[in-house]
């Protein structure tokens, strides 16, 4: 890992279709959007078939489930090859602290200080330590 604070973070994410009419290289695929919205935003991402032919979303349908597509093939796809697309989504990790990227700064008043153990604040507190009597 990187000791950048801005390293994004992502996980893979398959989207699963199904055609439902099929013309030569040309087929409608729904069940992978759920919106218009949705296939606009994937126009032009690449799709694939179980069988391994290749495509390309191209354009939503109005009729139909909402979310359908028309998606091209390099070859005619069969209705039983499930159709899926391989995308990325940037996941958000919950920030418990922030990382010092710059470890070469000059100590002092104005300079970088490390976090002190529990002994040294105690030293430096003048706080007597805590005695568990039944350890």
């Amino acid at each position: 890992l990187e000791l950048d604070a801005s390293f994004p973070v992502v996980k893979k994410l398959k989207l699963v279709g199904s055609p439902t009419k099929i013309f030569k290289n040309t087929a409608f695929v729904s069940g992978m959007f759920n919106s218009e919205l949705e296939v606009s935003r994937f126009e032009g991402a690449s799709i694939k078939t179980v069988s391994g032919i290749r495509g390309q979303v191209k354009k939503a349908i109005r009729e139909g489930q909402p979310g359908s597509f028309r998606a091209t093939f390099e070859d005619k796809i069969l209705m039983s090859d499930i159709v899926f697309c391989r995308t990325w989504m940037p996941v958000e990790i919950p920030r418990y602290f922030n990382h010092v990227t710059n470890h070469l700064a000059k100590e002092g008043a104005d300079g970088w200080k490390g976090i002190r153990p529990k002994a040294q604040l105690q030293h430096d507190t003048n706080t007597p330590i805590e005695v568990n009597p039944d350890s």
